[in-house]
């Protein structure tokens, strides 16, 4: 009867992360398909919204967050940042505009990367308490905050600040309710914030310099 019980539960738990991908891969083409449309669409106050990370990573975090283990949550983000850059790609070729090889290797990298950091991140906070709980936080709004710190920093001349000021208040917010649902102690709660402002320095770091490692490539 237990290895009965335990086959339908590993059966159970394997259709849920497989069914969980196919949700992330699907929502990721869509949205990677609006968001090559959008682009130039939106107000000046809005218009970095089709062109920021924190756009696409706020939705690959979300779709990870209903896998159901760690690994297929890891899958989801990685998935969903994909499918995301196949989305607008392909959005783009069929309206002629080709994309660049470095804009999809670049982007491609920073799925892979990135992806499974947000899915696991993601499982985290979902289903751990203390440190890790305040470092799955921290995947999140650390992308957030720097972006919009990069923004306002770096070229806050040719996109309007009022976008990235929107961004970090998300980030900061998101971040006060993430440690408000899991994380318990001043000592988790200091560790959330220092994650996040170490995720948000290599985030600007990396932003500052990916358009020249672009460049590298043909």
């Amino acid at each position: 009867m237990d290895q009965t019980a335990a086959r339908r539960g590993g059966v159970h738990r394997r259709r849920g992360a497989a069914r969980s991908v196919v949700v992330a891969v699907v929502c990721g083409l869509i949205a990677g398909g609006i968001t090559a449309i959008a682009q130039g669409m939106p107000p000046a106050w809005l218009s970095s919204l089709a062109n920021s990370s924190g756009s696409w990573t706020l939705p690959a975090f979300l779709l990870a967050l209903p896998a159901p283990t760690a690994v297929s949550g890891a899958a989801c983000g990685s998935g969903a940042l994909l499918s995301m850059l196949t989305g607008y790609v392909l959005t783009d070729l069929l309206r002629g505009y080709p994309a660049s090889t470095g804009l999809m290797v670049f982007w491609s990298a920073a799925a892979l990367i990135a992806g499974p950091l947000l899915g696991v991140g993601a499982q985290w906070l979902r289903r751990r308490a203390g440190t890790r709980a305040a470092l799955g936080l921290s995947a999140l709004c650390g992308v957030l905050i720097g972006e919009a710190g990069y923004g306002l920093l770096v070229i806050s001349q040719s996109t309007s600040p009022v976008y990235w000021w929107g961004q970090g208040l998300i980030g900061v917010l998101l971040l006060a309710a993430g440690a408000g649902w899991k994380l318990r102690g001043v000592g988790a709660l200091v560790q959330a914030v220092l994650f996040t402002a170490a995720a948000a320095m290599v985030f600007v770091v990396l932003s500052t310099h990916g358009p020249a490692l672009m460049l590298l490539v043909p």
